[in-house]
């Protein structure tokens, strides 16, 4: 769904070593990097984030001192607005959902299945006035 919007995916390391704790996440992004131009990067250094935001993880931390330039994709709240903070463009499923349905890469009843899917199997909850947004 993301390749409708974006023509490359990175993943750095860190994040990639966080997925590698569940083995379910760690199998669907192997394969999911077989089919999809996704690349497994280097992070750039982001010490400096770190020591200004401890409460982030290395997985978030590498993402947001890597995203300069591009658009990181993030579900995090904390992450997300500190993200936004020192200037990096945050997607998130919302988002990303929003700017598909705004191009007419996807449909209501698609957006209503994704929302549904995402709640049983990962209990991911959309706030009202977003999931109406998205439903209308």
């Amino acid at each position: 769904m993301i390749f409708k919007v974006v023509d490359k995916v990175y993943v750095t390391f860190e994040v990639y070593e966080e997925l590698s704790k569940c083995k379910e996440l760690v199998k669907s992004l192997i394969e999911a990097m077989k089919r999809y131009p996704i690349d497994l990067i280097e992070s750039e250094d982001y010490s400096k984030l770190r020591e200004r935001y401890p409460i982030l993880g290395k997985g978030e931390l590498s993402v947001i001192a890597s995203a300069k330039g591009k658009i990181a994709f993030i579900e995090d709240r904390k992450a997300e607005k500190i993200a936004e903070e020192v200037g990096v463009i945050v997607f998130n499923i919302p988002v990303l959902l929003l700017v598909l349905k705004e191009k007419g890469l996807i449909d209501r009843s698609e957006i209503a299945q994704i929302i549904d899917d995402l709640k049983v199997k990962d209990g991911y909850l959309f706030k009202k006035e977003i999931k109406d947004e998205l439903l209308r």
